[in-house]
């Protein structure tokens, strides 16, 4: 009776097809498995490589940075070599001035440390005796979360941090040079080699080197109309280090949504103890109306809207970025995601994860994606 049964139960499987179990979210299984051992081994060689890819990274950027304005230079003087030797001086000759004028302004504010010492001594007296209707500030924890000598230990760092890159300049320059050299004889050669693809990597050049452009001409332009702001208001109002902490200021912009906020924490700091509380307040709201009035009117809704980016996934991205390689890697995140992203954009196996990445994904843009047939 048993078997009687069993030889009449419908035995059949449903069968799945083979085009669901090859897609998971409009992406293939076997790119997403690409992808994840490509993320291993680039997450991997980003973290043993860095004292060459840093430098690569920044030489490439710097390509797309000066190509336009020499590409205007050559059309005016006719020689490519002459056009970019001119922006290069221009660039170093920057870079050493600047360099000089951070060293003094860290060796000035290291003299100034045991006076700042003092006067802090008598800030934190002062305020541990202040009474506000009959209640009293507890300065216990402050004295050891606020010191001159952690301040003098942070802006020594970030500046260790920048003289140790501007040590591999060489490097840089050593890459730049090839690269200049290379871009004349490259697009023929891949070209020959990948005619099929060659649109495509075109493509990504050109929309690379235009989404770079964009945002570091403009965040450039606001970051250092913020730093002579700081500078000024710092110089009239005699902070030692006025100098180095405008030039926090103008790198640490570059860093999204946080980075800004966080260079003027020092000025403020510094302001409370060497001037009056109500000095020190307007001093603070100084710094804090700069950065407002450049972040939220001169540049409005900065890197996550004009580069079509989710602020989460660019604070994910420089949070990598800072953890990989500094403070250098912060100032990079964004331009490196830029160029992640348009990589992405440029298959249609990789596009839909493109879209995840954008803060406003076109419509259009999935129906490119094509089906797989069943």
């Amino acid at each position: 009776m048993s078997g009687e049964k069993l030889m009449g139960a419908d035995l059949t499987v449903p069968l799945v097809s083979t085009a669901e179990t090859r897609r998971f979210r409009g992406v293939e299984l076997s790119t997403l498995s690409n992808i994840a051992i490509l993320l291993l081994i680039s997450v991997l060689g980003i973290i043993h490589l860095k004292a060459i890819l840093q430098p690569l990274v920044v030489a490439i950027l710097l390509f797309f940075l000066i190509r336009p304005p020499a590409q205007w230079l050559e059309e005016r003087y006719g020689h490519p070599l002459a056009a970019y030797g001119i922006l290069m001086s221009g660039v170093v000759a920057a870079v050493l001035i600047g360099a000089e004028f951070l060293y003094q302004s860290l060796q000035d504010f290291t003299t100034e440390a045991d006076t700042l010492s003092s006067a802090m001594d008598e800030k934190i007296s002062w305020l541990t005796e202040l009474t506000i209707y009959g209640y009293s500030f507890d300065t216990s924890a402050l004295t050891e979360l606020i010191t001159v000598e952690r301040i003098n230990e942070i802006a020594t760092g970030f500046i260790g941090t920048l003289a140790g890159f501007t040590g591999s300049a060489v490097t840089v320059f050593i890459f730049l040079i090839f690269i200049i050299v290379e871009a004349e004889t490259l697009p023929r050669r891949l070209e020959a080699a990948y005619p099929e693809e060659i649109g495509r990597f075109t493509d990504i050049v050109s929309n690379a080197g235009d989404g770079i452009n964009t945002y570091v001409v403009t965040k450039a332009t606001v970051a250092f109309g913020q730093a002579i702001l700081v500078a000024l208001l710092l110089w009239y109002m005699n902070i030692p280090g006025w100098f180095m902490w405008a030039s926090i200021t103008f790198m640490l912009d570059f860093v999204p949504y946080v980075g800004a906020p966080l260079s003027f924490i020092p000025p403020a700091i510094l302001s409370f103890i060497l001037h009056d509380p109500l000095t020190a307040l307007l001093i603070l709201g100084a710094l804090f109306g700069n950065q407002v009035a450049w972040g939220q009117f001169v540049e409005p809704q900065l890197a996550g809207q004009r580069l079509d980016m989710s602020p989460i996934v660019l604070l994910i991205l420089v949070a990598f970025w800072g953890w990989a390689w500094g403070i250098m890697g912060m100032i990079l995140g964004v331009p490196l995601a830029v160029i992640m992203k348009l990589v992405l954009e440029s298959d249609p196996r990789t596009r839909p994860i493109a879209m995840l990445l954008s803060l406003n994904p076109r419509v259009d843009a999935a129906a490119a994606v094509p089906a797989e047939s069943e």
